[in-house]
Formats: C-alpha cells, sequence, structure tokens
C-alpha cells in the first residue's frame, strides 16, 4: 500500500461522447449500406464471438440478420444476439417463414461452419431453422441472387475426407470458402476483422 489517499474524480474517467443509443454502433464505412447480411451460427465454441461479429458488420452499415442452429445456442445466447443485430435470431421453425422469406438478402456468412452443418448443405438436410435457410439460400445463389460464404471450424481430425468432398460440392456451387485460421491442429475461426474483410469483398463482386 503506498498510502495513497484516492478519491472519487480517480475514477471519472472520460468515456468520449455517448453515440446515438446504447445499441448503437460506430461507423467504419459505408461499404454494407442498405446491404442485409444474413449471418448463420453454428455449434462450436467460437459462436461466442458471434455478437462482436455482428456489430463490426453494422459498423460497415450491414443490416445484420442471425439464424442459430440448435447447437449454436449452447455457447451463445439469443439475447445477445438480438442486442448486437438489433433483432432476433431465427431458431426455429415458425409460421412467419422466417426461414424462407429471404428475398432481400444479399449475402449469407455461416460463421462458425460446423462439421454437421457443412455436411448438411451438401447433402441438402434441411433438419433446422438455419440448415432450411440455407436450402433456400443455395436455391438463391444458383439464380444469381445471393452470394454465401462459409467459414470451417472444427479439430484437425475432423476435417476428413467427408467434409472434404462436402466443402469441394459447395464451392462447385459457388459457395465461397473462407479458410480457417489454422493453429495446434485445429481449425480456427479467422478473426472478425478477416471475416468482415471477405464479405466486403464478396459484397463489391
Amino acid at each position: 500500500m503506498s498510502g495513497e489517499v484516492r478519491t472519487a474524480d480517480d475514477f471519472a474517467w472520460d468515456l468520449g461522447a455517448a453515440l446515438d443509443g446504447d445499441r448503437a454502433v460506430r461507423s467504419e464505412s459505408d461499404a454494407l449500406a442498405g446491404k442485409v447480411v444474413a449471418l448463420v451460427v453454428c455449434g462450436g465454441i467460437a459462436a461466442y464471438r458471434t455478437p462482436d461479429l455482428c456489430r463490426s458488420l453494422r459498423r460497415h452499415g450491414a443490416e445484420v440478420r442471425a439464424y442459430c442452429t440448435p447447437a449454436a445456442l449452447q455457447f451463445v445466447t439469443e439475447t445477445a444476439i438480438e442486442w448486437t443485430a438489433l433483432r432476433p435470431p431465427v431458431v426455429r421453425l415458425g409460421g412467419d417463414a422466417a426461414h424462407v422469406e429471404q428475398a432481400d438478402v444479399d449475402l449469407w456468412l455461416v460463421a462458425p461452419a460446423s462439421y454437421s452443418t457443412l455436411n448438411k448443405m451438401a447433402a441438402g438436410i434441411a433438419d433446422n431453422a438455419a440448415t432450411t435457410a440455407l436450402a433456400t439460400a443455395i436455391g438463391r445463389l444458383e439464380r444469381g441472387a445471393s452470394r454465401i460464404l462459409v467459414a470451417p471450424t472444427m479439430h484437425g481430425d475432423m476435417l476428413n475426407s467427408i467434409v472434404r468432398a462436402s466443402l469441394a460440392k459447395l464451392a462447385n456451387l459457388g459457395v465461397e470458402v473462407i479458410p480457417p485460421r489454422p493453429r495446434d491442429g485445429k481449425a480456427l475461426l479467422p478473426e472478425t476483422v478477416d471475416l468482415v474483410a471477405a464479405v466486403l469483398a464478396a459484397a463489391a463482386r
């Protein structure tokens, strides 16, 4: 202990000017202004980074709509996604057909893209709200009406011939595969700035 007496004024930090609303973000560009980005979150520990990714996309002007697989909600909460994306994520099939009403979605980003969801996409399996939405997205991709990016994440032992064949099939359909961040024998989710850069590049094409 230094013996120095602290006062309340010592903790009156300058936090800068407040933004317009608690969920507002500071703009970095308008590169995605007017664009709707559908973010599909799959099961995996990297899903905890989804809120930061939502806000980062919004900083470039995107409207973000999130879809979650059931497994994703073991790693990130609906509340956290709603707070950062400004709308609740689609987590189940419902009467409002949110999983197929996608005419205004410009780009899909599946991040993290799990082993299960990648193989389901390639096999045409639509067994939850997220995979059903992706089935529709592939149909739109085939018509040139949307783009799809996937960011595979998994343990290296799971990067087997099955999922690699699925990735090749998806790539041949026009799905863009974002290479993982390799480390410690794992395919890790790229840094948020790199995911956003991939979205910006795809949107510009």
